[in-house]
Order: C-alpha cells, then sequence, then structure tokens
C-alpha cells in the first residue's frame, strides 16, 4: 500500500483537519453534516491530499475555515482538551494517508457522521485499532477479481483456464497475497486467460 504523502507532514495534517472540524462544529456552531457536505463539495479535500503549501501548510485553521464558509477569520482561542470534533478530523487525516483514499471515498466507505460515533472509546485507543475498524469495512476489489467477473467466469473457471491453482486465485483476489509479486509465469498464465495485459491485473 502507498501511503498519500511523505508520514513527515502527516502530523501537521492531522492537527490542522482536526482543528478544523474543531472550529467550524464548536466554535462556528455548524452541524457535523452541514460542515462535512461543504467540506466534501469544496476544494478543501484536494489540498489536502496533495499538502498544498499554499493553503495546507501556509495558513492555519482559522483561515481554512473562513475560506471554506466565504466569510473573514476569526482568531478562535482553542480548548486545550481533544474535542470529539477533533478527533474525528484527526483520524480522518491519519485515514486518508494510510489507505491513500479521497475524503469522499472514505465518506462512502464509513461515513464521517459515523467515525465520530466511535470517539469512545477510540480515541483512548492506539490510532491503528480505528483502522482495523475502518479496514472491516474497507475490502477493495482486486484489480484480478474485476477482470475475473468482467469475463463471467467463476474462479473454478479461471483456474481451468489459466491453469493456475485456484487457491492461489482466491489468495491474490483476498488480497492475502500479493500479486505483484507473482512469478511471471503466473501472471502470463492469467492474463491469456482473461485476454489482458500484465499491467491491467497488477
Amino acid at each position: 500500500m502507498i501511503d498519500a504523502f511523505n508520514k513527515y507532514y502527516l502530523p501537521i495534517i492531522q492537527n490542522k483537519l482536526g482543528l478544523l472540524f474543531d472550529i467550524a462544529i464548536n466554535y462556528e456552531n455548524m452541524k457535523l453534516d452541514e460542515f462535512i457536505d461543504i467540506f466534501l463539495n469544496s476544494e478543501m479535500p484536494h489540498y489536502f491530499e496533495t499538502v498544498s503549501p499554499i493553503y495546507i501548510l501556509g495558513k492555519s485553521a482559522n483561515e481554512l475555515v473562513a475560506l471554506l464558509l466565504d466569510k473573514d477569520p476569526v482568531n478562535y482561542e482553542m480548548n486545550e482538551y481533544s474535542t470529539p470534533e477533533y478527533w474525528t478530523g484527526y483520524v480522518l487525516a491519519y485515514l486518508q494517508w494510510y489507505f491513500n483514499l479521497k475524503f469522499k471515498e472514505i465518506n462512502e466507505i464509513f461515513p464521517i457522521t459515523k467515525i465520530i460515533l466511535n470517539y469512545f472509546p477510540y480515541h483512548e485507543m492506539d490510532i491503528m485499532q480505528f483502522v482495523d475498524l475502518f479496514k472491516t469495512k474497507y475490502q477493495k476489489e482486486s484489480k484480478l477479481k474485476e477482470l475475473r467477473n468482467l469475463n463471467n467466469l467463476s474462479q473454478n473457471d479461471l483456474a481451468i483456464l489459466s491453469d493456475v491453482p485456484v487457491r492461489t486465485i482466491k489468495a491474490y483476489e483476498q488480497n492475502q497475497l500479493d500479486i505483484t509479486k507473482a512469478q511471471v509465469d503466473t501472471l502470463i498464465k492469467l492474463t491469456r486467460a482473461l485476454n489482458v495485459r500484465i499491467e491491467d491485473i497488477i
């Protein structure tokens, strides 16, 4: 799995997105679902996903909220403790970095309005505990499975056509084995059976 950006920036991004949520909900008195809708339908997610030097690194959370709400920035004095809203933004930033997904994709897999409901007990746990919870909802379909389905083949059909054991095909489709590390002859057998190129399958 390739991370979205250099881990060096991750604490900055987590803190900034946490503050963004905290300010919008607790200081601007917005409803969470209303703010999420504004956030996801703006350019702001792209700025976070690409670690924009102008916006994410160059502006404060107060300035980013002001941009989103199209108003003058207010320098709020922030609480010293982590609110559920701050934690939600903090976790959301980590998920985006770890899985290299867009915020809209994360919201489709695990709605942000439901992420906040897990503040208790997850805010007291290591963040990887929440990553594991997210993984239970995020089962990314493998390219092999996608191509097999496009060809209307069962796993057994593909095993017969390609002369690759069905057990191996299942392991690749369930991401138990990394298909990018498969032997070349296995890849050639699968691609011939599916009538695709090697790059299409990996």
